[in-house]
């Protein structure tokens, strides 16, 4: 399996597991949140085999962070009224998440250093840039399910700062 193939199979394996998170919550937010995130990596995606059939690619960098901090700033808003309580199970799924964007992170960062084609190089840092975002909003997320009375104290959301 060459690295294409490798990043093509991971990305399509984190969507598929945000399109699991979004139909398991009853969250409206989280939904939204997973939603996004499965439609980046379903992009991640493609980047990747636009790469691998040497197309030129454009658009790397998303707009999640701005649209994942205004549904934060909704939970908070709403969270008295938030009736779902996750299960110690829900948290783990969660949690799984956050090590599958450190790990995609990892895989791109690696990678990129031992490249020597400049714009797959250029790609493969952006893309880690996107999973460490992806990354921090699931963090975020793990962080408010544990603690939400906590987690909206501190809605400052310094967490999702541009990365």
């Amino acid at each position: 399996m060459n690295i294409y193939e490798f990043a093509i199979d991971f990305e399509m394996i984190n969507k598929d597991y945000y399109e699991e998170c979004a139909k398991r919550t009853q969250d409206k937010n989280l939904k939204r949140i997973f939603n996004y995130l499965a439609a980046e990596e379903r992009r991640h995606e493609e980047i990747v085999r636009s790469l691998s059939r040497k197309e030129e690619v454009f658009d790397i960098e998303s707009d999640i962070l701005p649209k994942a901090k205004e549904v934060f700033e909704e939970i908070a808003n709403d969270i008295s009224v938030n009736s779902e309580q996750p299960t110690r199970e829900d948290i783990n799924v969660y949690r799984k998440a956050v090590e599958m964007e450190r790990s995609s992170y990892n895989f791109y960062r690696d990678k990129a250093e031992s490249i020597s084609e400049v714009e797959v190089k250029e790609v493969f840092l952006k893309l880690a840039k996107e999973e460490k975002r992806h990354e921090i909003i699931m963090d975020n997320i793990v962080e408010h399910l544990e603690k939400p009375d906590q987690w909206v104290e501190s809605a400052e959301f310094n967490h999702l700062e541009d990365y």
